[in-house]
């Protein structure tokens, strides 16, 4: 009886100690709960009182050697300094520090002569640019730091009067919701403003990106280029920036005419959009035109008479070969209007002959081009037989193949050798410098194309392939869901490779215009989102 009494009152016990176990566990949860909730709300307040005191400080003017400058400091995913000029409704983005941040820059006024020397490479006037610039960029991110922790506390006061309200709270822990989102603020605000100064790189501004409404934008090219190509000695590479910001600003307020460096266009695929012409002839005039093919849908004659006369009218001159929607008859009407028609065995002549010279010498580069193996070369453009892709034919893949050893023993045999080469069909024109790497070539070139409608740059050793996108945005019903595509090549002196390209985007109902510049010679080019880079074996 005993021991059965004793069973049951250790039974009972070993239920108690179980159900207290419980409660402790479960009250351990409890506050380990409530800790991660008012973690989570910490950073909440931090986060929030930062954004509100970037809004709530706004912009700061800051006196320069160059003139008046606002500068406001914003949230962003990645640190960039955008220095935007209304006075000509441009803008310049440079991802110049890795930090969450974005430093917006405007001229608020201008000192005519300081700009002027500063533009023309004065180095007493750029070293208290530099000086003024710095000191500048430092009293802005400062004051953005406090205004961050003003924010931060601004809003832990007010979490603590809800704290103490709502539970009836102690006064410390009110004070304590007020301080450690404050505290939290600083630290973070500190390390952000470390971290901007310590990757701040004043080169990322060499290749920066534009944007402008469509006529501006190949203006702001222009002196963008004019600016790079400065003489003078700077004695940092901020002094250099700040010539180029100088000359923009110069240019913006029609200080003086700009004197721009030789530059060719890259358009392709315009696929009988006329609509795209007449803008396109504001912006490039009178500039040598590469167009790697597919001008209409199928090379009738209808397109011819509709095309032709706007096409001419773009630059000069306009070199071209041949797409996969283009015909020889298109092409020929091409050649007879004035155009230079490149082929594999030469220029295209108005009857269908060539001259027996593939390597022609134009806007002083050596040039040569590969008419497209699908271009129609039929009576009739519009025969219902007709295939646009290799992937039509019955042995596609083999044709394919055939068509990039083609290209290939085509190349090999040039003399001399070419420094440009146009090529329609993407796929074919990497084939051709993943080949010339993989032969171990050095020599530079550069191949143009299109076909694929989208833009990019791939550079292979010494090789690089660059595609414009679509000038047309895919065509007359393509617009809305393409953009047009262009690619601005700038020569240098030396006549090879060119110093460097503006991928240039168009956005054909709102008009508005960006622009990415790529120095190909530079060690950041890799970098960038639209260049690929193949590495060798």
């Amino acid at each position: 009886m005993r021991l059965l009494e004793q069973r049951i009152g250790n039974s009972a016990l070993g239920r108690v100690r179980a159900r207290a176990d419980r409660l402790v566990g479960h009250g351990r949860r409890r506050r380990a709960l409530a800790w991660l909730l008012r973690a989570i709300v910490v950073v909440l307040l931090v986060l929030g009182g930062i954004w509100l005191g970037l809004r709530a400080g706004g912009p700061t003017a800051q006196p320069t050697a160059l003139g008046t400058v606002s500068m406001r400091v914003d949230p962003a995913w990645h640190g960039q300094v955008d220095a935007f000029i209304p006075i000509a409704n441009w803008g310049v983005r440079a991802r110049a520090f890795s930090a969450p941040l974005r430093l917006h820059v405007e001229p608020r006024s201008v000192d005519r002569e300081a700009l002027v020397s500063a533009a023309s490479g004065d180095s007493d006037v750029l070293s208290e640019a530099e000086a003024d610039a710095r000191g500048a960029a430092r009293h802005a991110l400062v004051r953005a730091l406090l205004w961050c922790v003003a924010g931060a506390v601004a809003l832990g006061v007010a979490a603590g009067l809800v704290a103490r309200a709502v539970g009836r709270s102690s006064l410390r822990v009110a004070l304590a919701w007020a301080l450690v989102p404050a505290v939290c603020a600083a630290l973070l605000s500190l390390v952000v403003l470390l971290r901007v100064e310590h990757t701040f790189d004043p080169a990322a501004f060499a290749t920066p990106s534009f944007y402008a409404r469509g006529a501006e934008l190949g203006q702001l090219l222009d002196v963008a280029e004019k600016a790079q190509m400065v003489e003078g000695r700077y004695e940092s590479s901020v002094q250099r920036t700040l010539a180029g910001y100088a000359t923009l600003v110069g240019a913006g307020a029609n200080l003086e005419p700009v004197a721009t460096a030789p530059s060719a266009v890259l358009l392709s695929d315009l696929h009988g959009n006329k609509l795209v012409l007449g803008p396109l002839r504001r912006l490039f005039s009178g500039r040598p035109i590469y167009f790697p093919g597919d001008f209409g849908q199928r090379g009738t004659r209808a397109e011819a008479r509709a095309l032709i006369p706007q096409v001419t009218a773009l630059g000069s001159p306009l070199v071209a070969v041949s797409g996969n929607h283009d015909s020889r008859y298109f092409m020929r009407r091409l050649a007879r209007a004035g155009v230079t028609v490149l082929t594999q065995k030469g220029r295209l002549r108005a009857n269908g002959t060539t001259d027996g010279k593939p390597v022609q010498r134009i806007a002083g580069l050596r040039t040569a081009g590969f008419a497209d193996p699908l271009e129609w070369r039929g009576d009739d453009p519009d025969d219902p037989d007709r295939v646009f892709s290799f992937s039509e034919r019955p042995h596609g893949d083999r044709d394919y193949a055939a068509a990039q050893e083609k290209l290939r023993r085509w190349f090999e045999g040039l003399r001399p050798r070419p420094q440009v080469v146009l090529v329609h069909q993407n796929g074919l024109a990497q084939s051709l410098a993943r080949s010339l790497q993989d032969s171990g070539d050095r020599r530079p070139l550069l191949i143009l194309t299109g076909h694929d409608h989208e833009q990019h740059l791939d550079r292979y050793g010494e090789v690089w392939v660059a595609d414009a996108g679509t000038v047309g945005a895919g065509g007359v019903f393509g617009v809305g869901s393409e953009s047009v595509g262009v690619a601005q090549l700038h020569i240098t002196s030396d006549h090879h490779l060119p110093r460097a390209v503006d991928l240039v985007t168009v956005e054909p109902i709102s008009g508005a215009a960006g622009a990415e510049r790529v120095i190909l010679h530079s060690a950041r080019a890799c970098d960038r989102e639209l260049v690929h880079c193949h590495p060798g074996e």
